[in-house]
C-alpha cells in the first residue's frame, strides 16, 4: 500500500466519522424531543437546553472532524504515489486501515462530544441559576418600593 493510498483512506474514514456526528444531531431528534422543543415554556426548560447542548457538541465535533478530513486529503494529494507507506504488515489492507482509523476516531470524537456537552450544560445551568437569582432579587426590590 502506498503512502498516498493510506492517507487517502484515513481522510475518507475521518470524513465518514464527521458525517456521522453531523447526522446524530438531527437523527436523534425524536418526535418526542421535537414536541418538547415545540411546546412553549414560560420559564427555563432543561430538556430543551439539554437537546440544544447535545446538538452543539455533535456539530462542533463533526466540524472538527471534517477539517481533519480535509487536511488529510491535502496531505494525500501531496504525498508521492509511489512511496510505500511505513505501516506494520497487518495494516496493508484497506479494511484494516479503515478500522484502525475509524475506531479510535469515533472513540475520541464521542469523548470530545460528551465532554463538550457536559461543559455546555454546566454553563447553561449556572447561567439559569444566576438569572433566577437576579429575578428573585428584582422581585424582592419591587415589593419593597
Amino acid at each position: 500500500m502506498t503512502e498516498q493510498l493510506a492517507i487517502t483512506l484515513a481522510a475518507a474514514t475521518v470524513g465518514f466519522a464527521s458525517a456521522i456526528f453531523f447526522c446524530i444531531g438531527n437523527a436523534s431528534n425524536t418526535a418526542e424531543k421535537i414536541m418538547i422543543q415545540a411546546t412553549p415554556f414560560w420559564d427555563f426548560s432543561q430538556p430543551v437546553a439539554s437537546s440544544l447542548a447535545a446538538q452543539r457538541a455533535q456539530y462542533v465535533v463533526g466540524a472538527l472532524l471534517l477539517l481533519a478530513a480535509f487536511a488529510l486529503q491535502v496531505a494525500a494529494a501531496l504525498a508521492p504515489s509511489t512511496t510505500p507507506a511505513g505501516l506494520p504488515p497487518y495494516l496493508h489492507t484497506w479494511p484494516v486501515v479503515v478500522l484502525a482509523v475509524l475506531v479510535p476516531t469515533l472513540l475520541f470524537a464521542s469523548l470530545a462530544a460528551w465532554l463538550l456537552y457536559e461543559r455546555t450544560m454546566r454553563k447553561v445551568l449556572r447561567l439559569e441559576a444566576a438569572r433566577r437569582e437576579e429575578d428573585e432579587r428584582l422581585e424582592k426590590n419591587r415589593w419593597k418600593s
